[in-house]
């Protein structure tokens, strides 16, 4: 989401930067990308009754519901075991890093300490903040841009670094692609990180590798000279 508001920024207030990275990210959530937000959605509010109003329109309860104990742990578990399956590739998986890189027994070991940690660690309503905010992300809602992204993208004035990694399952080469290529001339460059690590090559550095390349790539562009800020983004 970090690489979304990079480019928010960069169309919203283009005099402000000289250079963005949106990193693993896009400039407009895809169709694709929305129904994978959607599962995480459901699992995540089905203990407490509720249901999606739709992508982007948020969910409902029944009269008087709350969050208890049990609702939220069984909630926020299942949106963890749901998103696992699309943080990392199917390689990674295959290959079995997660016990190499972060220590797991097996699978479930996993799944257990790593994901289900990690969704515990969260407020659930906090996620579907955040969830409704990623479903909704489109540079070209603005209105001067009346849903044209391309129009929207060839208004960004600051160079773009566009980093995507090549088995990232919800921000694919593709989209990005398509994103450099309707910016105006010279100002979007692709690097595509080559890896199987999936969305998780954005960081937080686990990939070692993934993120000397995007250092090499970053000090390219942040040594070109610069009058005004460059603002980075990640995840």
């Amino acid at each position: 989401m970090g690489g979304g508001q990079a480019y928010q920024w960069a169309v919203q207030y283009p005099g402000f930067m000289d250079a963005i990275v949106p990193i693993c990210a896009s400039a407009k959530t895809a169709i694709h990308n929305n129904v994978f937000l959607e599962g995480v959605k459901v699992a995540l509010v089905a203990p407490r009754g509720g249901v999606s109003l739709g992508v982007g329109k948020g969910q409902r309860y029944p009269a008087n519901s709350s969050w208890t104990p049990a609702s939220r742990e069984v909630g926020l578990k299942a949106f963890a075991r749901v998103y696992a399956g699309w943080g990392f590739s199917q390689t990674w998986y295959r290959e079995k890093h997660y016990m190499q890189h972060f220590g797991a027994e097996d699978i479930e070991d996993f799944l257990v300490k790593f994901w289900e940690a990690w969704g515990l660690s969260n407020d659930p309503d906090d996620l579907l903040v955040m969830l409704q905010t990623w479903q909704l992300g489109d540079i070209s809602s603005l209105p001067q841009f009346k849903g044209n992204l391309a129009q929207a993208l060839q208004s960004i004035t600051a160079r773009a670094l566009v980093a995507p990694c090549s088995t990232d399952l919800y921000f694919p080469p593709e989209d990005s692609k398509f994103e450099v290529e309707n910016m105006a001339s010279g100002k979007g460059t692709l690097a595509v990180i080559e890896s199987i690590w999936g969305h998780w090559a954005a960081g937080p550095g686990d990939s070692e590798e993934d993120w000397k390349f995007l250092d090499g790539q970053m000090e390219q562009l942040f040594s070109e000279p610069t009058n005004k800020r460059i603002v980075p983004s990640g995840l």
